[in-house]
C-alpha cells in the first residue's frame, strides 16, 4: 500500500469537495438552476430531447462530408 503526503489545507478541500458531490439534492438543484439560466440567457429548452439527433439529420449536413476532420477549424 503506498501512502500519498498532501499538505492538509487540500486534503480539507477534497473532503469538503467530496461531502458536496455526495449530496444529490443540491447537484439536482444546480443543474435545475442551469437549465433555467440557459432558458432565460437564450431562450431555448436543453431538456432530454434528442429527436433531432438521428442519424439521418446528422448525415444531411454537408460539413459531415468534407475531408479531413471538421473539428479541426472549431
Amino acid at each position: 500500500m503506498e501512502t500519498v503526503n498532501i499538505p492538509i489545507e487540500e486534503y480539507k478541500a477534497l473532503i469538503d469537495e467530496n461531502r458536496i458531490l455526495k449530496n444529490q439534492d443540491l447537484l439536482v438543484k444546480v443543474n435545475q438552476v442551469i437549465d433555467l439560466m440557459y432558458e432565460s440567457k437564450y431562450g431555448l429548452y436543453l431538456g432530454d430531447f434528442t429527436d433531432d439527433l438521428t442519424s439521418v439529420a446528422i448525415d444531411e449536413l454537408s460539413e459531415w462530408h468534407l475531408k479531413g476532420d471538421v473539428w479541426n477549424n472549431v
